[in-house]
């Protein structure tokens, strides 16, 4: 009799806690160690064709191995939340059954007792799991862990968001009364959640790039493909350095783009000519701000395809065949052009609002305020792209970028002294998820959702 209990207990634990555990931290392992390894081996191939001396190659991977091993790593975070979610809830649950039932706040709490014993469970776990990462002190000042803050904060208010308009939608539709507008809302939500945060990030990008991470400001950088000093004139003209008919010794800075791009040079002084001409902000490619948007566009659907292609091939290689192959083709085909579309839109905006329409439309406002707008309009109709992909992928892409825009609202790093505030935010973004997650799974959505259902399962 004894065995048959130990081993039910030990099927319990297994069930309850070792399974979901490892899983987490398996899956925080791979995140952790994938990307790190193929940037070593990218960096070895190119110093191999450059003839340069690297690290050797087998103790830069064992170091990325036990690095990967130490509690202030995310595999660890991964591990700490999951696993300590399920220790901890049989605990709550039967702490809060001894709270009596007499008063109202007792029957509330019986009658969810389940609910808030996950709630309390996973954002106390939660808030473990952030202080493990936060222990690496390589800096007096916080805010290593903002990304993944930003990130707890996105999925609970999506959810937050979801379930209330769930709730408001099936009330309203069986009274009748839910109507097609609302249903277009709704399906627009993605797309409008993106076009603000690429706002955001883009706004951001040009005159805040301390708000954005170091490899996330290069991307951008990449792939915008933009002269350093048309971005600095532009935050000059933002700043009121920059400004027409007068010497405040801003000439040098669009002179020597001019002499490289094989223009006048007199175009770059803003004492002498206004506005700043579009074949600069073109970069020399062509004085037609159509066939420089179709350039800007055609040059991020190649670095966008290529870039797609891979992952498409990485989620489809374990079922290879023509059709697969086919439709890996057509998908990043499709999101390379949403890429494109991004990139040359921005561009576009901005020579509507300098030249091509913002003079004749608003002939009240100054030349020097419609170069500063520029960039906001630019900002703001980038994002809409987003409408070329299909409507699931606007999910996982709205909530990729939602993040990073929330983050561009604070400062990278702050004083330590007040990293419990975002403990105490990631804890109870954490618990609102996770709670979500086991009362209804299918409300945390897409692939993020797909793989916490899995972890737990």
């Amino acid at each position: 009799m004894g065995t048959l209990v130990r081993k039910q207990e030990l099927r319990h634990f297994n069930h309850s806690f070792l399974r979901p555990f490892l899983r987490a931290y398996g899956l925080g392992f791979l995140s952790y160690l994938s990307p790190r390894l193929f940037s070593l081996l990218l960096s070895k191939a190119r110093r191999r064709r450059s003839n340069k001396q690297s690290r050797a190659l087998v103790p830069a991977v064992l170091d990325i191995f036990k690095k990967s091993l130490e509690l202030h790593r995310f595999p660890a975070f991964c591990g700490v939340t999951i696993g300590g979610w399920h220790v901890l809830q049989p605990l709550f649950d039967k702490l809060l059954g001894h709270i009596p039932g007499s008063s109202g706040v007792g029957r509330y709490v019986n009658y969810h007792r389940s609910r808030i014993a996950t709630f309390l469970a996973s954002s106390t776990s939660a808030a473990g799991a952030i202080q493990l990462l936060n222990t690496c002190k390589k800096s007096h000042d916080a805010g290593r862990t903002l990304d993944l803050t930003f990130f707890a904060v996105s999925k609970a208010l999506d959810v937050i968001v979801g379930e209330l308009w769930a709730r408001r939608k099936a009330r309203r539709a069986s009274s009748g009364k839910f109507t097609n507008f609302e249903t277009k809302i709704g399906n627009a939500a993605d797309a409008v959640v993106f076009a603000a945060s690429a706002a955001a990030i883009t706004f951001s990008w040009f005159y805040l790039p301390d708000r954005l991470p170091v490899s996330y400001n290069k991307w951008i950088t990449d792939i915008v493909d933009a002269d350093s000093r048309l971005l600095e004139t532009l935050r000059r003209i933002r700043a009121g350095v920059f400004v027409y008919g007068k010497d405040t010794g801003q000439a040098p800075l669009l002179q020597s783009m001019c002499e490289d791009l094989g223009l006048p040079k007199v175009w770059g002084d803003p004492a002498l000519t206004k506005p700043i001409p579009c074949d600069i902000v073109h970069g020399g490619y062509s004085p037609s701000c159509e066939a420089h948007a179709i350039y800007r566009f055609w040059n991020a659907w190649k670095a966008g395809f290529l870039m797609y292609l891979g992952l498409n091939f990485l989620v489809r290689i374990r079922n290879p065949s023509t059709k697969a192959l086919l439709k890996a083709l057509a998908d990043s085909a499709k999101s390379a052009a949403f890429l494109g579309t991004f990139v040359g839109s921005f561009w576009y905006a901005i020579c509507l609002t300098r030249t091509r329409l913002g003079p004749y439309v608003l002939p009240w406002i100054d030349q020097i305020h419609l170069d500063n707008y520029c960039v906001r309009v630019g900002s703001l109709a980038c994002g809409w792209s987003i409408l070329i992909e299909p409507v699931h992928r606007r999910t996982e892409i709205a909530f990729f970028m939602a993040p990073k825009a929330l983050a561009t609202l604070f400062p990278r790093k702050y004083n330590r002294e007040y990293l419990w505030i975002e403990t105490l935010i990631f804890a109870l973004s954490s618990g609102v998820v996770y709670t979500t997650l086991k009362e209804n799974p299918e409300r945390v959505r897409g692939v993020f959702g797909k793989l916490l259902r899995r972890v737990v399962a």
